[in-house]
């Protein structure tokens, strides 16, 4: 049986994290200015997770042109009311070359395609203006509110968050599918 390896498209590649390839992704890593906190985050939120017998978390190594860009990331957080949530971090020398919002067609493909998910989310601290400006870029994405002191910042202070939602039938309308090449192993 063919297994999902990666999801391609607009130059950019998100490569599938399992277990076997870690090691290389963690060494991939090494050698950036940004090191280890793009280490410590693939450690936090990128490693696959699996729930009920079923995978509802796929990281993703991110290439752009063939370079190590960064780190995407696809949550599936309800399977009863089909909602996932979207990450990226983005290499320092990376920023500024569309990296997060040119891969998240790729995730729309996995969640809405692929895992028939109808509704992803995403957000942002309100003091991260990057992270606001590249999630304002996807097409598809809707502000959806602002949760008062709701997580703590790297800071360790209580901040405010931005939330955005993009559902299926936005995809649908926004999206074509067939702009995304799967490649199995």
């Amino acid at each position: 049986m063919a297994i999902v390896t990666a999801l391609y498209s607009d130059s950019i590649t998100l490569h599938l994290i399992n277990d076997e390839n870690l090691p290389d992704v963690r060494s991939m890593l090494r050698g950036f200015p940004d090191s280890s906190s793009m280490i410590e985050e693939l450690n936090s939120s990128y490693i696959p997770r699996i729930d009920d017998g079923r995978r509802v978390r796929y990281g993703f190594y991110a290439t752009l042109d063939g370079q190590l860009a960064g780190l995407s990331l696809l949550d599936v957080d309800d399977w009863g009311t089909l909602t996932g949530s979207t990450g990226a971090d983005t290499l320092l020398h990376m920023r500024g070359k569309g990296v997060a919002p040119r891969s998240k067609p790729h995730l729309f493909y996995l969640a809405f395609e692929m895992l028939r998910l109808n509704r992803v989310e995403t957000g942002c601290f309100v003091s991260n203006i990057a992270s606001k400006k590249s999630i304002e870029k996807t097409v598809g994405f809707r502000f959806e509110g602002r949760s008062r002191q709701s997580g703590l910042n790297d800071e360790g202070v209580l901040e405010d968050e931005y939330h955005y939602a993009i559902l299926r039938e936005d995809w649908e309308r926004f999206y074509d599918k067939k702009r995304i090449e799967v490649i199995y192993s």
